[in-house]
Order: structure tokens, then C-alpha cells, then sequence
């Protein structure tokens, strides 16, 4: 394929035409370990999973996002209002990468916990700061500031990979207890 035709697809085609491409090559590899780890689907939980639409309002499960890079590609991937639900419970990463994203597309960032200085920081000015006691007072807060088309993107961008399914699980319950 040209640069042309690469140009043509879009920014949201050629992510996912890259990511297919290596993941079918992957799979061509002998190595039975490299194989199966590339082949697990279930490592897809929680990274981008719409887990309900409520009043034209989708609510997103990104929380296997623990590095703020995996943030900024979930942000890529839509074209709506953001309300970003931020978890740094677990040490604040240089979210720097994210500026750019948070001030074309999240309108309002809700920030969990209590340790929150650095990322008012970052972010003051860009965006509508809120900052939540725990993830439901997060979610609950979420529910009243969104409209349609708003997305609710629940995306740490930290923490660690032991902590993906609990916190992901919880949100959606949260979400569902909506």
C-alpha cells in the first residue's frame, strides 16, 4: 500500500489495519508461548468494552488503560464529548502525553481520590476538573453532568495489572446500578 492510501483510510482505520496486521503476524510465529499469549482474548477485557448506553450516553470500560499512553489511544478512538474518570489511586504517571487530547475532547475530568494536586495541574484550564471520594461518587457524578452523545470513559492510566478486573468489574457494576 502507498502513503496515499494510507492517507485516505483515516487516522481510525490505520490503527486498527496496524493492529490486525500484527496481531496476524504474530500468530504465524512457532513459538507456542508467543503464539497463545498474542491469542488470548481474554486479555481484551476491560480495555475499551462499552458496558452500557444510558440516555444516549455511552459508559466505557477502558480500566486494563494503566499507562496514560493506553489512554490516549482509547481517546483516539472516539469522536464524542469525553467525561474522563481518572483513578490514580495507585501513583500519578506524567499524564503530559494527554494534553492535547483533554483539551480537544474531554469536557469534563473527574478525578478519584484524594492525593490530586499534580493532575489539577496538568490539566487546569483545559477541561472542567470535579474531584470524587471514591469510583461511584466518580460514576454517579458522571451520570448527572453527561448528555447525549457524551462517552463516560473510565480510564485510570495507572495502577497495576492486578487491580484490571477488580476495578473494572466494579464500574460495571456501578454503571449497571445506574
Amino acid at each position: 500500500m502507498n502513503i496515499e492510501d494510507l492517507a485516505v483510510q483515516g487516522r481510525k482505520s490505520i490503527y486498527g489495519n496496524l493492529a490486525e496486521r500484527n496481531y496476524s503476524e504474530m500468530l504465524r510465529y512457532r513459538n507456542n508461548t508467543l503464539r497463545s499469549m498474542f491469542s488470548d482474548r481474554q486479555s481484551m477485557n476491560h480495555k475499551n468494552q462499552v458496558v452500557a448506553n444510558i440516555k444516549g450516553v455511552s459508559y466505557i470500560d477502558d480500566a486494563r488503560s494503566i499507562k496514560p499512553n493506553s489512554t490516549w489511544f482509547t481517546f483516539e478512538q472516539t469522536n464524542n464529548p469525553i467525561i474522563w474518570i481518572l483513578d490514580p489511586s495507585e501513583g500519578i504517571k506524567d499524564l503530559t502525553c494527554l494534553i492535547g487530547e483533554v483539551k480537544q475532547k474531554v469536557h469534563t475530568l473527574i478525578i478519584v481520590g484524594e492525593d490530586i494536586a499534580n493532575v489539577k495541574k496538568t490539566f487546569v484550564g483545559l477541561t472542567n476538573l470535579i474531584q470524587a471520594a471514591n469510583l461511584e461518587e466518580a460514576v454517579k457524578t458522571a451520570y448527572f453532568f453527561a448528555n447525549e452523545p457524551d462517552v463516560v470513559i473510565y480510564s485510570p492510566a495507572s495502577g497495576s495489572e492486578e487491580q484490571v478486573d477488580i476495578n473494572g468489574k466494579r464500574f460495571l457494576r456501578l454503571v449497571n446500578d445506574l
